[in-house]
């Protein structure tokens, strides 16, 4: 059975995805999911008459389930057998499953995830078995699963579209004695998630000393593995597919003469990489109501930023609309998203089950927002507090790996400073970005970055300005002056993904002097200002001041 799931899971995904003439008819069909089923009545799907039905699917390819004593067997015209008894009558030969995705409309056979053929015999043991087909069950099980939820909607509107196809199932529910077509398609999942129920109780009864134990612990082991990969894997791809939905539905203010009070200048690429350069992930999504002027907002919670935003054409089932892929619904941006890097915290207000205040690091006054009903309230400042304290946490590695990483001259590490090197940043001219477009971009957010020795300094960064004006002090210790470099980088500052950069040089202290350095140490400690060129022709203006130590 274990060597058969995959296949069955196919065999059944095919049931649903053939092509049929499709009739409209006011008549309506509820499907409904059983609790339980047999897979046993799985083959009295053979015995369903589907003449009427225009099936284009290839015939070497529709399956056929037949008795077969001693064992049941799962056969495709073309005679290919995936069960079948060997020469011996007490061996069970069970060749790997085959591997079935579609093509467009059809379903097409791919190569076998396993290279060899395992013999069952009565010595063989239940956690072998399970240990050797587990592992392979991972792919074929997520391209199941993610699929469900579309294949639901589109056997539900068959049924409701389609006079013959709800005939098809009704005889399919008489012959199953109840059992639905979507009740067959439900179980290989439920079956999935009892995998590791049902071997953590087989591990129970399982003596120590017993000869299986130790396949069994590891088929267990596998068994919540599977599901973990599954539920990554499907949760991903969720995520995935809803921002690029909100990437489509989404409309970013970006003209200067918008009436809105704001001009939105780095376009948000949703399906992306975070500053932090962890995946973006949409982490709660909901309707809330802006307190007290009663503006009716649809926020997006992800874990690096806050997005409020408006129903641009008035939809009173915005719902069923939401994440859908022919959805019409339009979103405006209400205002420019709130960082997380940006909010204090949450909080619940006191005396208003309903309500919620966001207290925000710059603004005095905290955004209160009221919700449905009082377990979303909660819902709202949890998930808002957890994705803060994650948001937290990695800043704080991302801080930590960059001090670990430090380029660190160890060959001064014993010695003393000679001097001191005072910079002043003062302008940079002619920035620009190699990858940016202007739909990206109006124009640069830049700071300069300076490394001597172990300590690297930066200067803020300048709104929207390619020729940047920064004016900042930094100070360094030298320790050879005759060896020291100077390491400059220019960033362009970004909220929604990693910082760019966009210009770099390194160049030695005596390369900088006014004059040689034999000549510079005999002379008394003045300022001299310096032009320094960039990797790509944009230049930066620094004034330098060495101070000798005594």
């Amino acid at each position: 059975l274990i060597a058969c799931n995959t296949v069955f899971l196919s065999t059944l995904q095919e049931q649903v995805q053939y092509k049929e003439h499709i009739v409209t008819s006011n008549t309506d069909i509820s499907i409904r999911t059983p609790r339980s089923v047999s897979m046993s009545n799985i083959a009295t799907i053979a015995q369903v008459p589907i003449n009427y039905v225009d099936d284009k699917r290839p015939q070497s390819l529709i399956p056929q389930i037949c008795d077969s004593p001693p064992v049941r067997q799962l056969k495709y015209h073309s005679g290919t057998e995936h069960i079948y008894r060997s020469p011996s009558a007490n061996n069970l030969t069970v060749i790997c499953p085959i591997s079935i995705e579609r093509s467009d409309d059809n379903i097409v056979p791919q190569s076998t995830h396993l290279s060899s053929t395992m013999t069952i015999n009565e010595s063989t043991q239940i956690g072998e078995i399970l240990c050797s087909y587990l592992p392979y069950m991972a792919d074929t099980y997520f391209q199941y699963c993610n699929s469900r939820s579309q294949a639901d909607k589109y056997l539900q509107s068959k049924a409701d579209l389609n006079e013959q196809f709800r005939s098809y199932l009704n005889i399919f529910q008489n012959k199953t004695g109840g059992l639905s077509l979507n009740g067959f398609l439900t179980k290989p999942i439920q079956r999935v998630t009892r995998y590791p129920l049902l071997i953590e109780k087989i591990l129970k009864h399982t003596i120590l000393n017993h000869p299986d134990y130790r396949y069994i612990q590891q088929a267990y082991e596998c068994a919540r593995q599977l599901n973990e990969r599954i539920n990554k894997q499907i949760c991903e791809q969720e995520n995935s597919l809803r921002l690029d939905w909100l990437q489509q539905h989404v409309i970013l203010n970006t003209d200067e003469n918008s009436t809105d009070r704001y001009v939105f200048d780095e376009l948000i690429k949703f399906n992306s990489i975070t500053r932090f350069h962890k995946q973006r992930q949409l982490l709660l999504h909901g309707f809330l109501m802006k307190v007290p002027s009663g503006k009716e907002l649809l926020a997006f919670l992800f874990n690096d930023f806050l997005l409020f935003s408006t129903i641009k054409t008035s939809s009173n089932n915005w719902q069923s609309q939401l994440f859908e892929l022919k959805s019409n619904l339009q979103l405006k941006l209400y205002r420019l998203p709130l960082l997380l890097a940006d909010i204090f915290v949450a909080n619940e207000i006191p005396n208003d089950q309903l309500s919620f205040s966001i207290t925000m690091k710059i603004n005095e006054k905290p955004l209160i927002l009221k919700t449905q009903h009082t377990n979303i309230r909660t819902l709202w400042v949890r998930a808002i507090n957890n994705a803060l304290e994650e948001y937290q946490v990695t800043e704080k590695l991302i801080l930590t790996d960059k001090a670990l990483f430090t380029v660190t001259n160890h060959e001064y590490d014993s010695q003393a400073a000679v001097a001191h090197l005072v910079l002043v940043v003062l302008e940079a001219h002619d920035l620009k970005s190699p990858t940016t477009t202007v739909e990206r971009h109006r124009s640069l957010n830049p700071y300069c970055e300076i490394t001597v020795g172990s300590l690297t300094l930066k200067t803020p960064f300048m709104k929207r300005t390619n020729n940047p004006k920064w004016n900042t002090s930094m100070q360094f210790s030298l320790y050879d002056v005759a060896k020291d470099i100077i390491h400059i980088n220019i960033f362009d500052n970004e909220f929604f993904s990693p910082n760019e950069n966009i210009g770099y040089t390194s160049i030695h202290l005596i390369d900088i002097l006014p004059c040689s350095l034999d000549i510079f140490l005999t002379q008394p400690s003045q300022p001299f200002t310096q032009t320094i060129y960039l990797n790509n022709g944009a230049s930066v203006i620094m004034k330098c001041t060495i101070q000798f130590l005594l």
